[in-house]
């Protein structure tokens, strides 16, 4: 028992930035009896798995990279996911995590039973651990609309978070659906090589300019030489996009300036009235996620490509056929569709104490205390977890904060020399009940659909606030609002 207190077995489950960090934090903190495992054989997570034409991220490189780690030679603001990529890979080296990493192992079943947690593997091995740390995140399994006669398209079709690499779209005639995120991006990097393209398009998207450029050599060499230089470009890009926040809680001059921007961006880009009015959204600046792009509407434009705006009645073996009844042959299908948020639980059983399955705990709402654990699941950590998202801000700061946290709950249970935590069920009614009335007061409360909300019209995607604020959350662990105990 002593010893189990002194150098606790660790899980961590996902070798993406959550699941890095989490080992790199625990490593500084003197916690080295851990394992970090992933489905796949190497460590990246969404940057590893994304491979689509055009791949990048929406917040700009030196502030999606972790404060502790910085890059200095960064070639663009927004860096394209394959160069992501190459810096996950750098700081797995820098940081020793190979030395933890365990590819190959999806975990299928996890259960807390006789002080516990025992894992089992995909593969059949079995293992058991004192903590679990899901470093997968919410958004991780695909989402494939669910298309009558999907199933007997005589063509290729693939989600766009699973490339076919193999299939060549030179002269082909391809339709995408969706046009959110991953479709901004890969559209204008296709359009030049296929014949055709039809672009289904079910609501569209506030645009932003993107702001991008390469980085002088020059630039790269100051951010070497001088740290603290690139620390304050950091904090700079940082303190720009912090300011967007109040728009989100109903600051109404940042909300009108953010439109006026978006919509001088359409229309001095879409000169047609007929395809601008397409592609004007209905519903306030960041109700849904917030795009920025210079070539997706001058590529929508394109001889070759139409914006279709009816529904999806059904695919057929050679096309698809419009909910107005108009059929388009096709010999690829592209679902840029994003993914399941919090679905993972759908092919993986988790088991607390007594029994408790977290997909029975869900049911009443995808929650958990300070966005991290839930009552009855000792010793259980969810990184990224509910409201734990941002729609404003880079995701690596709350992924820090988060992983600070939770080595300050294995340092209280050192001290107070127990081996199980878990938040009380006062404790985490209480925190949910002050989350939810928070985001009352914000723009995604409206009435507009998106991911971030289920079907009830719940918000479990989101943080309620700024970055200063979680990170002012995530500063101490307050004992009273958990239970220790020696198993």
């Amino acid at each position: 028992m002593q010893n189990r207190n002194a150098s606790p077995r660790v899980a961590i489950i996902g070798a993406g930035f959550s699941g890095m960090c989490m080992a790199i934090k625990l490593k500084e903190a003197g916690y080295t009896n851990i394992k970090m495992f992933d489905k796949a054989d190497e460590i990246g997570g969404t940057w590893r798995d994304n491979t689509y034409p055009g791949v990048a991220c929406d917040v700009p490189s030196h502030l999606y990279s972790y404060s502790f780690a910085p890059k200095a030679d960064w070639s663009k603001v927004f860096s394209p996911g394959g160069e992501i990529q190459e810096y996950c890979l750098g700081v797995a080296k820098e940081y020793g995590l190979y030395d933890y990493f365990v590819p190959g192992h999806e975990l299928v079943h996890s259960e807390f039973k006789e002080g516990a947690w025992h894992l089992e593997f995909k593969n059949g091995n079995k293992e058991t651990f004192d903590f679990v740390v899901s470093c997968i995140g919410g958004l991780h399994i695909p989402n494939y609309p669910d298309i009558p006669g999907h199933e007997k398209f005589d063509g290729v079709s693939y989600h766009s978070a699973a490339w076919n690499h193999d299939h060549d779209l030179t002269g082909k005639n391809v339709a995408i659906i969706g046009t959110a995120a991953s479709a901004l991006q890969i559209i204008p990097k296709i359009v030049d090589k296929v014949k055709h393209l039809d672009v289904y398009q079910r609501t569209p998207n506030w645009v932003m300019p993107r702001e991008d450029m390469e980085y002088p050599e020059e630039k790269k060499e100051q951010f070497k030489k001088s740290p603290l230089r690139a620390k304050l470009h950091r904090l700079f890009i940082y303190s720009l996009f912090e300011m967007r926040f109040p728009m989100f809680r109903g600051n109404k001059w940042i909300a009108n300036y953010s439109k006026k921007m978006a919509m001088k961006h359409l229309e001095e880009q879409v000169p047609d009235p007929e395809l601008r009015a397409k592609l004007t959204p209905d519903f306030p600046v960041g109700c849904k996620r917030i795009l920025a792009s210079n070539t997706f509407y001058p590529a929508l434009q394109r001889d070759n490509v139409e914006l279709i705006t009816e529904g999806v009645a059904k695919i057929t073996p050679k096309g698809i056929t419009s909910t107005e009844g108009k059929s388009r042959k096709v010999d690829t299908i592209i679902y840029a569709t994003g993914f399941k948020p919090f679905s993972l639980f759908d092919s993986q059983e988790v088991i607390g104490r007594d029994g408790l399955k977290l997909s029975e705990y869900f049911k009443d709402g995808i929650r958990a205390h300070r966005t991290l654990t839930m009552p009855g699941f000792p010793n259980y950590f969810t990184m990224l977890g509910p409201n734990s998202g941002l729609g404003h801000n880079s995701i690596i700061l709350i992924i820090e904060a988060q992983a600070k946290y939770i080595v300050k709950c294995l340092d209280e249970l050192k001290k107070k020399n127990c081996t199980t935590i878990e938040p009380t069920e006062e404790a985490a009614k209480a925190f949910d009940d002050k989350l939810l009335e928070d985001l009352k007061g914000t723009v995604w409360h409206g009435s507009c659909k998106s991911w971030y909300k289920d079907e009830d019209g719940r918000i479990f995607t989101l943080w309620p606030r700024g970055t200063v604020n979680f990170r002012k959350e995530m500063k101490k662990v307050k004992p009273s609002e958990y239970k220790f105990a020696t198993s």
